[in-house]
């Protein structure tokens, strides 16, 4: 068979299969939690670039509506709390890039319908509320208080019959402080 007859073939096969069922008793809505370690780290401030970060934990809500198997809108809503570390750099004072904010938002995932293993990618917009702290020696001082907009980008893997075991990378890019939060976070989904 030639190479174009094989991926014929296998375009045709994975066709057939389809994307996975739901099951009988699944319902359209659900709620999902996500828990896991957090970070705060800058992105170039004035032209240079900024080490340091902040590591604390992370905490996560989302109302979803299933439409489809590979694309579901979210609201969620979270919580992300991180200390900084003293990692800017040898005789660097002061050293603080943490985050201590509520954050909320809408996004959509799209997910490859891949039976048991799903990969997906979400994004979004939301609002965080709370601290948000970029210093790194006297040349960087970044430091906010208040409600700002950020941008959610997650990178993840549903795994599960129905998708309801998630490993996830969680982003919140807040494009004002040049500085993203995130998560390596482990999640559960329950059906409404």
């Amino acid at each position: 068979m030639s190479p174009r007859g094989r991926l014929s073939a296998i375009a045709l096969g994975l066709l057939a299969l389809g994307p996975p069922a739901r099951a009988a008793t699944g319902s359209d809505r659900a709620l999902g939690i996500a828990a896991g370690l957090g970070l705060a780290a800058p992105q170039r401030q004035n032209g240079q670039d900024v080490s340091g970060s902040g590591i604390g934990g992370f905490a996560e809500v989302e109302y979803i509506i299933r439409l489809t198997d590979w694309f579901t809108p979210r609201a969620y809503s979270g919580l992300l709390l991180t200390s900084p570390q003293t990692d800017c750099g040898v005789g660097v004072t002061p050293c603080d890039v943490s985050a201590k904010i509520v954050f909320a938002g809408g996004k959509f995932r799209l997910m490859a319908p891949i039976p048991y293993v799903g990969p997906f990618l979400e994004l979004g917009l939301g609002a965080s509320l709370g601290n948000i702290s970029t210093r790194s020696g006297r040349t960087v001082d970044v430091t906010y208080s208040g409600l700002t907009y950020h941008v959610p980008l997650t990178l993840g893997l549903a795994l599960g019959r129905r998708h309801e075991f998630e490993l996830a990378f969680q982003y919140l890019f807040h494009p004002d402080q040049q500085e993203f939060c995130g998560a390596v976070a482990i999640g559960l989904t329950f059906d409404l």
